[in-house]
C-alpha cells in the first residue's frame, strides 16, 4: 500500500465530507442521496462527485467549504446543465410581487422529462397506450402528496419541535396512523437489500393518512394555512384519494378522473401559493 493510499484511508475526502454534510442537512439516507445523484446523472453526463455537489448547492450548502477551486469550477460549469431540473427555482422576475417568507417557500417551476423508452413485453396496444397516458399523471400525484408531507413537517415541526412525530400525534386516529407507519418503517430493517422508503416517518404514511394528521392537528392548519373551509379540504381529500389508489396500483384513470386530477393539482397549488408567507 502506498503512502497516498494509507492517507486516504485515514483522512475523509472532500467528497465524503460534502456527502456527510448533505445527509446531515437533509436527513436523507445514503440510499436516497444515491438515488438523487443517479437521477441527475441521467439528466447530464457528469461524475458522481459533481452530481452530488450540484445537489448540495441546490440544498444551500456552501461548496467552498468542502471543494478546492478546480472542483468548484467543474461544478459551476455543470450547473447550467441542470437549469431545467425540478430543483431549480424560478427567476426572480417570475415570482409574485409582494410575497414575503423565507427563500425555501419560493414557488418552483417543475419541468419533467418527456422521453422514456422501454420494451413492452406481453402488453396489448391498449395497455401501451394507457401507460403513455398515465405517465403524464403520476408526477401530478407525486407533487401533491409530497407537497402535503412537506407542509405537515414544516408546520408541526415549527410548533412542536423536531420530535413532533412522537409528541404531537399522541391520541385517536393520529396515534393509530403513527403506529402503522412506525411498523412499516421497522419492517424495512429486514429488507437491507433494498433502499428505505424514506428518511422521515411521514414518508411511510399514505395520502389519506396525511389528511388524518391535518385533521388531528386542525388548529395548526385552519384557518391560517389552509383557509377557513375545513369541509372543502375534507371533500378534496376524499375525492383525491381514489384517483391516487387507482393510479398508484398501476391501473388507468378514465379521462374524466384524469381531468379532475389536474384540476385538483391546480387547486392545491393555488391554496398553498396563497399561504406561502405564513408557512414556516
Amino acid at each position: 500500500m502506498t503512502h497516498a493510499e494509507r492517507r486516504s484511508q485515514k483522512t475523509p475526502t472532500s467528497s465524503s465530507k460534502l456527502r456527510a454534510a448533505l445527509i446531515a442537512k437533509t436527513g436523507w439516507s445514503k440510499q436516497t442521496l444515491s438515488a438523487r445523484v443517479q437521477g441527475l446523472r441521467r439528466v447530464a453526463p457528469v461524475s458522481t462527485p459533481i452530481a452530488q455537489a450540484v445537489i448540495a448547492h441546490q440544498q444551500g450548502l456552501q461548496l467552498h467549504r468542502y471543494l478546492d477551486e478546480a472542483s468548484l469550477k467543474r461544478v459551476q460549469e455543470a450547473l447550467p446543465l441542470f437549469s431545467r431540473s425540478v430543483e431549480s427555482g424560478p427567476a426572480a422576475s417570475s415570482r409574485p410581487k409582494g410575497r414575503r417568507g423565507n427563500g425555501n417557500n419560493a414557488e418552483r417551476v417543475l419541468i419533467f422529462p418527456s422521453q422514456f423508452k422501454t420494451t413492452a413485453p406481453l402488453l396489448s396496444d391498449e395497455k401501451v397506450r394507457e401507460a403513455k397516458q398515465m405517465a403524464s399523471l403520476y408526477p401530478i400525484l407525486y407533487v401533491i402528496e409530497n407537497s402535503m408531507r412537506e407542509l405537515i413537517k414544516r408546520v408541526l415541526g415549527a410548533k412542536y419541535g423536531i420530535d413532533w412525530w412522537k409528541t404531537a400525534l399522541t391520541g385517536g386516529k393520529g396515534k393509530s396512523m403513527r403506529d402503522t407507519a412506525d411498523a412499516r418503517r421497522n419492517k424495512e430493517d429486514q429488507m437491507n437489500w433494498h433502499q428505505r422508503r424514506g428518511a422521515h416517518p411521514i414518508d411511510y404514511v399514505d395520502l389519506g393518512d396525511l389528511g388524518t394528521i391535518i385533521a388531528a392537528k386542525q388548529d395548526d392548519f385552519f384557518p391560517v394555512i389552509l383557509g377557513d373551509c375545513r369541509p372543502w379540504f375534507d371533500q378534496f381529500m376524499r375525492e383525491l384519494e381514489p384517483s391516487r389508489n387507482v393510479l398508484c396500483h398501476m391501473n388507468p384513470l378514465d379521462r374524466h378522473n384524469a381531468a379532475d386530477l389536474k384540476v385538483k393539482a391546480e387547486k392545491w397549488r393555488s391554496l398553498i401559493s396563497g399561504s406561502l408567507s405564513r408557512i414556516p
